[in-house]
This record gives structure tokens, sequence and C-alpha cells, in this order.
């Protein structure tokens, strides 16, 4: 009988640990050093994060890794003028963060990376988006949030697959029209900008949006008709210079459902 329960419960453990490595992803390997990055196979990593390293990444640091293997690479805070040129080979990547750096225009090169769906260049020196990020078609996230950008061009119309933007902390003085074009949109961060007013078609052509933000924009009332917003889980006007009138107008149009924040 002992041995009966022994054996039973040793097949139990077996069976526990065949279902426990199928349920877990078979692409696991995530590195994130410069260290542990020499002393790995570099063809089987998936996930490369060396934010803040020691030193600035090159070329020769980022040799070795599959072209199509590689999803996720964070190159932030490394002090880099300029993207790796090894980076553009990566063409399984799907997210990519290159953050507070020193880029001070957005690679066109972007565009090949054809799996690309997050990508974060807060925090640099970026003046202008080029009409190549436009070939980025995979595109859902963009963080373009502490750059020097004073309006996007009309051609960024083919991202229809966009659902989040962040532009907080740039040179705007206009909700940039081509965000109209975007009918996937959730969220859309412009807080802190040189924006003046917000126009009529926010409410219309945006029929996902679930969270608007426009903190610290000089604002001093929304559109006539803002009904269109009522499908917002979230509106964040902190800090804009609303009268005690306009704060009233928004509460009554929009309702209990929509946490406003003023």
């Amino acid at each position: 009988m002992k041995n009966s329960l022994f054996f039973l419960a040793a097949a139990c453990l077996a069976c526990a640990g065949c279902f426990d490595n199928w349920s877990r992803p078979a692409d696991v390997i995530t590195v994130t050093s410069l260290d542990a990055l020499a002393q790995t196979n570099r063809a089987e990593v998936v996930r490369l994060f060396l934010r803040g390293a020691p030193r600035p990444v090159t070329d020769a640091d980022l040799e070795g890794l599959s072209d199509t293997r590689l999803r996720q690479l964070d190159l932030s805070e490394l002090n880099l003028e300029k993207v790796p040129a090894k980076v553009w080979s990566l063409k399984g990547l799907t997210s990519f963060w290159f953050v507070r750096n020193k880029l001070a225009a957005i690679p066109d090169e972007v565009a090949q990376l054809p799996e690309l769906t997050y990508l974060n260049l807060d925090g640099n020196a970026i003046t202008s988006v080029p009409d190549s990020l436009s070939g980025a078609a995979k595109l859902r996230w963009l963080r373009l949030s502490g750059n020097k950008i004073r309006e996007l061009p009309a051609s960024l119309a083919a991202l229809k697959d966009l659902r989040r933007l962040y532009l907080r902390r740039n040179l705007l003085t206009s909700v940039p029209e081509v965000v109209k074009e975007w009918p996937e949109l959730e969220d859309l961060v412009l807080d802190d900008n040189a924006i003046t007013a917000v126009p009529d078609w926010v409410g219309t052509a945006l029929p996902k949006l679930k969270s608007l933000s426009l903190k610290g924009c000089p604002i001093t009332r929304l559109p006539d008709d803002i009904s269109g917003l009522r499908g917002l889980t979230t509106l964040n006007v902190a800090d804009c210079p609303f009268s005690s009138a306009e704060v009233e107008r928004v509460r009554k149009a929009l309702g209990d459902n929509v946490v406003i924040l003023f």
C-alpha cells in the first residue's frame, strides 16, 4: 500500500512538472546587463534590457543577437546620440526603448522594423517627426514626451492601428490635425504644451478615446459641444485656466461616468 502511494505521489509530481513547463512561454530568456550578455548565448536572448548600463552600448555589443528572435530592447539612459545600426536588422523586434538619450532626429530606419508595436523615445532632443515613421505600420503605442516637437506630419495618418500617443512637454501650439485620422486611438496625452484650444473633432472623430489629458495647457474652455466625450473614462485638465463657470459646464455635460481632473 505504501509503495502504491509513493508511486502515485511521484506520478502526480511528475505530471505537475510537465504541466508547469508546458504553461510557461518558451521565449523567457531575458538579459539585463552587459556582463550577463557576454556570458549567455546571444542567439537565444528574447528580451535585452540595458537601461543605464555603465558605458554606451555599441554595435559590437549587439552582434550575435538573433535578427528574428529578439522581441524587446531597451537602450535607454546611455548618453547615445544615435541608435546603433545593428538595431535596424532586428526584424522580430516588437518593443524598443531609447529614453533619455541625445537623439536629435527619429531615424528613418524605424520603418524597417516590421513587427514594431511599441516605440518609446521620451526625453531626447527630437525637433520633428519624419514622414518615414508612417512606414511602421503595426505601431500601437508611441511615446515622444520631453522632446522639442512642434507638429506631426499628415503622413502619420497611415498609422491606423495607433492606440496610445504621449506627447507631454513638447512645443505643440495646437492638437495635431493628424490625430483625427486614428480611429483606434484610446489614450491621448498632450500635457504641458502651449495648446490654447481643443478642436471640435476631438469629440467626434475618435470613437474609442478613453483618456484625454491636457494638464498644464493654457486652455480656457473646451468646445461648445462636448457630448462626444461622454465615452471617456478620464479627462485631465488640471492646471488649465478654466473659470468656475467652465468647470461647472464641463461637469454637467459629461456627467458622473467620466473622471474629471481640474
